[in-house]
């Protein structure tokens, strides 16, 4: 780090550098520093690791990775280019995106939103394959703005029949606050997958507007538990008192014990604590609701 983000005449200190660069373990260690900052570390060193590339011919040993069959290698090959911000490259790492190995296609869709930014998702359009949550998180972290007028092309990830790729539509649309998507989102409350579900539940929570939870009280009977339970917890974000009397009729009825947990601890945020407090002082409270409403109030107190 000294040699990438130091002084620009530092002759001692490259030449330390070269001789470690032989080594096969530290120049796996380099590559593996230089993947992890990506285009980030250009901000700091531009100039010092130019200098570094040229001179210890780090672009070549790239290519040469690219071009291999071992999947380990096509991937670093993908990195380190991605890292030295070579274009050129751009073709042949755009070509790997089909290819049926993960390391290497996950790198590809990382290098090219590295290259291109949003433009750099355009991958998303036909991919059939799962993309983890690691994997979402790196790409999302690769985006730092997204160009008027995507509304089309977000609205068709949202209708892909791959799940990963609805969820991480979803998570876009809240990181940028795509409030134009709501209604789509919204539709997503009958989708198959309750993952995603859930996904849509958080999103229209984080884009919010005035009709927000009158509709996640409308539909929340025809939710499963773990949808409900979200709804619930997006109730808490948005502490509003329009959903009080929704709250207080789950804590009675509702019969599933984590559900009458959930409101209560919501009621709580909404300041009704007195009115937890007569529920459990009552003759006809039932021992358990007795219990829940004491968990409640205790979590408040924690």
């Amino acid at each position: 780090m000294e040699t990438i983000v130091g002084t620009d005449q530092n002759t001692e200190q490259d030449q330390e550098f070269g001789k470690h660069l032989k080594e096969p373990s530290f120049r796996a260690l380099f590559f593996g520093c230089i993947g992890c900052f990506g285009p980030e570390i250009f901000r700091w060193g531009k100039k010092a690791i130019n200098g570094l590339f040229y001179e210890f011919k780090l672009e070549d040993e790239a290519w040469r990775k690219l071009r291999q069959r071992k999947a380990y290698l096509i991937a670093g090959g993908i990195q380190e280019l991605a890292a030295m911000n070579v274009e050129a490259a751009i073709p042949e790492i755009k070509a790997k995106l089909n290819d049926d190995r993960t390391a290497i296609y996950q790198e590809a869709q990382y290098a090219m939103v590295s290259f291109q930014g949003y433009e750099g998702l355009g991958f998303l359009e036909h991919f059939d394959k799962p993309l983890s949550d690691w994997q979402q998180l790196r790409l999302l972290y690769s985006i730092h703005h997204i160009p008027e007028l995507s509304d089309v092309q977000v609205y068709s990830w949202l209708k892909s029949t791959n799940d990963s790729v609805v969820i991480f539509t979803l998570r876009l649309i809240r990181k940028f606050r795509l409030m134009a998507m709501y209604t789509a989102v919204y539709d997503l409350l009958d989708h198959s997958a309750i993952s995603v579900r859930v996904q849509a539940i958080r999103t229209m929570q984080a884009i919010e507007n005035h009709t927000t939870i009158s509709q996640f009280m409308t539909c929340f009977d025809q939710q499963p538990i773990e949808v409900q339970l979200e709804i619930l917890k997006s109730m808490r974000v948005a502490r509003s008192r329009e959903c009080e009397d929704f709250l207080k009729e789950q804590l009675w009825n509702h019969a599933e014990v984590s559900v009458k947990i959930s409101a209560a601890e919501v009621l709580v945020v909404l300041g009704e604590d007195q009115y937890l407090r007569e529920i459990s002082e009552r003759t006809d409270t039932y021992d358990q609701l007795i219990q829940i409403i004491k968990h409640a109030l205790q979590e408040k107190k924690c």
